[in-house]
């Protein structure tokens, strides 16, 4: 199957070609699975739009906060970080560590946000700047969301629970970012 992504995420699908052989686009499921459906399932592509990611998202988030593990969360724009800022302010206060990565320049990064255990880092001009991405740590190592935005509020990507593919994406996120995620 010739793949469907561009940049970031074309290169994490690039590094793993049997993705291929599971590509299932089943945009139905997104808004009404629950995390243990996802993890049934261990990986599920999607083209979406906006509000299904944030459901995704908002379960993944959830699992960290619950089980006390570290959350990487990157978003596109500022504007997508500064709607979602003061439920984040309250969901890391009990993550041992969370990296918030978006189109930040040096004078945008909300100071006002960061807590001990959190991280700032900025994507501009890196082929992350359109990345949705949300990453956690499971029983079995790092899982999570991997999507571009290839038109305006159009998403495709996928739900991993391959934690080799998670490594992989993080080491290439932390090489681009000049950082290290330590979720694995």
């Amino acid at each position: 199957m010739k793949n469907p992504y561009e940049d970031f995420v074309h290169q994490v699908w690039e590094e793993f070609p049997q993705l291929a052989e599971w590509h299932n686009l089943d945009n139905e499921i997104l808004p009404i699975w629950k995390l243990e459906q996802f993890i049934e399932v261990g990986y599920h592509n999607f083209d979406a739009e906006r509000k299904p990611l944030y459901h995704l998202s908002k379960i993944i988030e959830k699992y960290a906060q619950e089980n006390k593990q570290p959350l990487l969360a990157t978003f596109e724009k500022i504007a997508k970080f500064s709607y979602v800022k003061e439920r984040y302010q309250e969901m890391v206060k009990d993550m041992p560590k969370v990296w918030i990565i978006a189109d930040f320049d040096d004078e945008v990064i909300p100071t006002d946000v960061i807590l001990p255990n959190s991280e700032f880092l900025s994507c501009s001009n890196t082929n992350l700047a359109n990345v949705w991405s949300v990453f956690t740590r499971g029983p079995y190592g790092p899982f999570g969301l991997i999507a571009e935005e290839y038109k305006d509020g159009k998403f495709r990507g996928f739900f991993t629970l391959n934690s080799n593919v998670c490594r992989y994406a993080l080491n290439v996120m932390g090489n681009t970012l000049g950082a290290k995620f330590d979720i694995q």
